[in-house]
């Protein structure tokens, strides 16, 4: 990015991170992108930037970049589970399930009573037509988070068990 242009004004890197998050909210990614070029590379600004960055690669589906910020992101802030299941994400789709299930067999080591790292477990356990480990995985995650039950019925990686699901009674809601 430190080859591009910057924006015509140089301002506080505060001013630059709402702007940039103001074009991400309509969807102007160019103008993200030229706004986090006037953010410098240190903290706080930096994991704003890459936070922003994540986000705006996954917006417009380049998973390799996405990938390339998340894993920064979770590598600098290993205590924060959104960046191992953002890494996954990307990891999902620039290479493969099993590589993404390994980051988040990995997240699950230090993040032992995540929630959302099992949900996201269970979906490639599903795609791995592993159905026994995906149920497993999602009743360990409502057990954790409610919402992961009525969230289960709806994605489109778990439909292979969506009849298993509906027989264990998951079919009326949060309860």
């Amino acid at each position: 990015m430190s080859d591009l242009p910057l924006p015509p004004h140089q301002l506080a890197p505060p001013v630059h991170i709402k702007r940039a998050q103001g074009f991400f909210d309509l969807e102007m990614f160019d103008d993200v992108q030229l706004e986090l070029r006037a953010v410098p590379d240190i903290m706080p600004w930096s994991k704003e930037k890459k936070a922003l960055l994540t986000f705006l690669h996954q917006e417009i589906a380049d998973w390799s970049m996405m990938q390339s910020f998340a894993r920064s992101l979770r590598h600098e802030f290993p205590d924060e589970e959104v960046w191992w299941v953002s890494e996954a994400y990307a990891t999902r789709r620039s290479e493969s399930v099993e590589s993404a299930r390994e980051i988040l067999l990995d997240g699950l080591v230090k993040h032992n009573e995540s929630a959302i790292i099992r949900y996201n477990l269970a979906c490639y356990a599903s795609l791995l037509k592993n159905p026994k480990e995906c149920i497993d995985l999602l009743k360990e995650a409502v057990q954790r988070d409610q919402k992961y039950k009525v969230m289960a019925l709806a994605d489109e990686d778990l439909k292979p068990v969506h009849k298993a699901l509906l027989q264990l009674g998951w079919g009326g809601g949060v309860d």
